[in-house]
């Protein structure tokens, strides 16, 4: 009974690894077409819903996503009033540092998505997330 008692006074002696903080994601959306929005969405419901990332709207550590969207169509007075079927996004992810200093920057992507495609663009934005998370060692 005692050596119990002791053995588990010990085992709560021993301190526990620390757990990782989630990395601090900042996603800043413009745009105006509703494809970039509905997008936009995706992508921050994914990171929301991520144990190693939380979105923050504040200017903490971690990374600024600056995620730009624009309908083609639209653009150019070809169906404006039309559905929108795809969207053009620019990606850049910057490195913020959290004390002051300017953010700096990490990469840079291009691409589009069809309507169908929103899911799998909004991975693929995440997974280039993730990646710049592992090569900045933000873990």
């Amino acid at each position: 009974m005692i050596r119990t008692a002791l053995g588990i006074l010990a085992l709560a002696a021993v301190p526990l690894p620390a757990m990782a903080q989630p990395v601090a994601v900042r996603i800043v959306w413009d745009g105006a077409d509703q494809l970039g929005g509905i997008l936009a969405n995706r992508v921050r419901g994914l990171v929301s819903n991520a144990s190693d990332k939380r979105e923050v709207v504040e200017p903490v550590g971690g990374l600024s996503v600056l995620l730009q969207t624009i309908d083609p169509a639209a653009e150019f007075q070809k169906g404006a009033e039309r559905r929108s079927q795809i969207t053009v996004y620019s990606l850049v992810i910057n490195v913020r540092h959290g004390d002051g200093t300017p953010d700096t920057f990490a990469s840079a992507a291009l691409g589009y998505c069809g309507f169908d495609e929103v899911a799998a663009c909004s991975r693929e934005i995440v997974a280039t997330i993730d990646e710049e998370i592992a090569k900045r060692g933000l873990r």
